[in-house]
């Protein structure tokens, strides 16, 4: 990319995040003429210098004295209170660009499918949502420190130009030198800067990992490789981040380096003046004064412009994720679609993933309204994304799913999905208390139409014997209940949400049983007038479906009832037989 490709990009990239404060961009105005006032004011002190040299030290006037104190207390209370007001503003704008940047992250990733979620990792989403929104502020933040500091460097060199026009000439001749060191040290302050918040999201994405897979973590006895790959992307975020400070502070030292040359030259060549009497004492006190404070904003014009180049790197990866298009798009005039009758029609299906791979080769499959359907075959088969294309989780490669005759493409999500129901075999529990993950099943549902739920999920009267009841606060992923429990909130949630087609995966295993059999009692009634679709691995959980399709490598290979496909004594007959010898097996050695 060339440099003036990759300036219209950093323009671009500033001129969105500005939009963000478009409400508030008063408050930005009005703080830059606060800060502007406040930078104005850094002027005065080397001004009075020259009067205090001349006419108070030399001359002996002892009546200035108490003007310029005077004079200096009031402009110093003006700058501390326009600077204040500035920085304030600047901060209530900023804080309100955070939040609405944030925002914009959450919603995108609302829109975007499951498929974009399984090449991600979770860790490196919340690092950009998070760390790399809070890298932001420093854009704004910098917009107006740089109009500040623009103004007292103005200021500052129209005042020594007015004082003596040869000095300033003299003190600018470092200036071509330090600009284009900043420019160079920036540069490679955003490539830095890119790679420490990718470092940052793999130090999350180590500690989510964790933190949801304590479980599995602990039986394994992994914490050891845990915390070697934790402390791998903390070393590695340490060398980055060490690198990016390297050059942070190597500026100042170099830009004081050169001002120390300048005040040098300045000293060399004012000096012999003052002693030649062709300029004043105070006037080359007051010219040093006023280049000395020119140097604090030109080094924060330095900073400014490394800092900024860090977080143009961060911006690049926030608006990457709210750039990122939406491949399932909502229809643009979509069908109405208020009554579910439960009839799911595949119509010629064909799925494939990006790579090409297809998963479901030509699927055609007409089931009524009510009709219990098992899905059962080896691992990798296509069961999950066979149930998947229902909800439209993904969109066909070719042929349609219809509900009740309708394209599911044609119907808006939030109307085809309220009457489907899904009860995973990875129960998932939010953070929060027993009665607010049921009543995620439908949000206007009353208490008394939760414990009913609860009551038909078999999960009531545990519930009850919980020290808080319906209020008993679960941790993340409900790690305080058993999985039997968190189980039946799970079918109490879509009691509750009473969908017209219900999808089940193995929602059975794993149990012991006696919670087995609760559960299944639940799911029977539940599964009662719904068109179901259950996704079977113990192939004795489905002899009672009204049919099984078997699938195999993507395709409906043997499609019938138990009883039928036995006698066909094809896959399902081998898959049948084979996983009864085993559990026989088992329970001959549990005897």
């Amino acid at each position: 990319m060339s440099n003036n490709v990759s300036k219209r990009d950093n323009k671009k990239t500033v001129a969105r995040i500005l939009a963000y404060c478009k409400e508030h961009i008063w408050l930005l105005f009005i703080s830059l003429l606060c800060s502007s006032v406040a930078a104005l004011c850094t002027v005065y002190p080397a001004y009075v210098v020259k009067d205090l040299v001349n006419e108070v030290l030399v001359n002996g006037k002892e009546e200035y004295v108490i003007g310029i104190s005077v004079g200096v207390i009031v402009v110093m209370f003006i700058k501390g209170l326009f600077s204040f007001s500035s920085m304030y503003l600047m901060q209530y704008a900023t804080q309100r660009m955070l939040l609405k940047i944030r925002s914009s992250c959450f919603d995108k990733l609302l829109q975007l499918p499951l498929s974009f979620f399984e090449t991600q990792k979770t860790g490196h989403l919340m690092s950009r949502v998070t760390n790399d929104v809070s890298v932001l502020q420093m854009l704004v933040h910098n917009f107006v420190r740089f109009i500040r500091d623009v103004v007292e460097v103005v200021g500052l060199t129209i005042y020594i130009f007015w004082l003596n026009w040869k000095l300033y000439l003299l003190s600018m001749v470092i200036i071509p030198l330090i600009i284009l060191m900043i420019q160079a040290f920036g540069r490679k302050m955003k490539k830095i800067g890119t790679r420490m918040q990718e470092k940052v999201g793999d130090i999350n994405s180590s500690l989510h990992e964790y933190i949801t897979g304590v479980k599995v973590v602990k039986s394994f006895t992994l914490e050891k490789y845990m915390l070697e790959k934790y402390e791998n992307s903390n070393e590695e975020s340490f060398k980055v981040t060490m690198k990016g400070q390297r050059i942070h502070c190597s500026v100042t030292p170099i830009i004081e380096f050169l001002n120390a040359i300048s005040l040098v030259i300045i000293f060399w060549f004012g000096s012999k003046g003052v002693l030649a009497g062709k300029i004043d004492a105070g006037v080359i006190v007051s010219f040093i004064a006023a280049l000395t404070s020119l140097y604090k904003p030109g080094r924060n014009l330095a900073e400014i412009y490394n800092t900024t180049a860090q977080a143009l790197g961060a911006a690049d990866r926030v608006f990457e994720l709210i750039d990122t298009p939406v491949v399932l798009k909502e229809p643009e005039n979509p069908v109405e679609f208020n009554k579910c009758e439960g009839r799911v029609e595949y119509k010629n299906v064909v799925f494939s993933y990006k790579d090409g791979e297809t998963i479901l080769h030509d699927i055609n499959l007409n089931v009524k309204p009510g009709e219990i359907i098992a899905l059962v075959g080896p691992s990798g088969a296509g069961k999950s994304t066979f149930v998947n294309l229902i909800p439209r989780f993904y969109d066909t490669s070719s042929g349609e799913v219809c509900i009740d005759g309708v394209d599911v493409k044609t119907i808006a999500s939030k109307d085809l999905r309220k009457f489907i129901g899904m009860v995973p075999q990875d129960t998932y529990l939010f953070a929060g208390t027993i009665e607010e993950n049921i009543k995620f099943g439908r949000l206007d549902a009353t208490h008394e139409e939760i414990i009913e739920a609860a009551k038909l999920a078999n999960a009531n009267e545990f519930i009850n014997n919980l020290p808080n009841g319906y209020n008993t606060v679960l941790g993340e992923r409900g790690v305080n209940l058993s999985g039997g429990q968190a189980q039946r909130v799970a079918l109490a949630r879509a009691f509750l949400k009473n969908p017209r087609i219900l999808i089940l995966d193995e929602a059975t295993s794993a149990l012991d049983s006696e919670t087995e059999s609760l559960i299944q009692e639940a799911l029977d009634l539940l599964m009662k007038d719904r068109t179901t679709f259950m996704i079977a691995h113990r192939l004795s959980t489905v002899v009672n479906a009204d049919r099984i399709i078997v699938l195999e490598k993507g395709k409906i290979v043997e499609s019938g009832r138990h009883e039928e496909l036995l006698e066909k004594k094809g896959l399902y007959y081998q898959l049948y037989t084979a996983q009864h010898k085993k559990e026989l097996e088992q329970a001959a050695l549990l005897e």
